[in-house]
């Protein structure tokens, strides 16, 4: 097919069917293949034809057959692609400020535990020596009152006692 001619144009202009689907075919290769250079994406470069000849479209009534519509053509496809790349690595951008800050609260997150971690054993440290052996039989090494009050040969009551005082403790020190 060879390029449009003045003629191909003014029709295209007036708004014929067919000469939009001439000058539609003419261009379709040469546009895409000069997108894909680009952008590096097949789809995308599609997507960037067919919406330029949109614009083309309903500006139709401005174009002058008389100047370059070649040149017209591929300033409106690479305008085109530039919005595409600048909204591309917008998007990116926005994207890594997400991750970014999703990192940022789970260090935080990750900070806040290690600090109420610290505190918890510094609080538990300040537990009569008893106490705390009874705190760390129970929590940690998962005994039951019963073995706790065997192993430590006092009864399961003081066990009890013990435990919940211990827990008074440790739940005002943490608030």
């Amino acid at each position: 097919m060879e390029q449009p001619d003045r003629k191909l144009l003014e029709e295209f202009r007036l708004g014929d069917r067919n000469a939009f689907e001439k000058v539609y075919q003419y261009y379709r290769i040469p546009v895409i293949r000069f997108s894909v250079s680009i952008i590096k994406d097949e789809q995308e470069a599609e997507n960037i034809y067919h919406e330029v000849f949109m614009k083309i479209l309903k500006k139709r009534k401005n174009i002058k057959p008389e100047l370059n519509f070649n040149s017209y053509v591929f300033t409106s496809v690479k305008n085109e692609i530039f919005d595409y790349l600048k909204a591309l690595n917008k998007n990116n951008t926005l994207k890594e400020r997400f991750w970014e800050r999703l990192q940022q609260e789970q260090d935080d997150r990750g900070d806040l535990k290690e600090m109420h971690l610290t505190k918890l054993e510094s609080v538990i440290k300040t537990l009569s020596p008893k106490r705390r052996q009874i705190l760390e039989m129970n929590y940690f090494e998962k005994k039951s009152y019963n073995e706790i009050a065997d192993i430590l040969m006092i009864s399961k009551n003081t066990v009890k006692n013990q435990l919940v005082k211990a827990k008074y403790i440790i739940r005002k020190e943490m608030e």
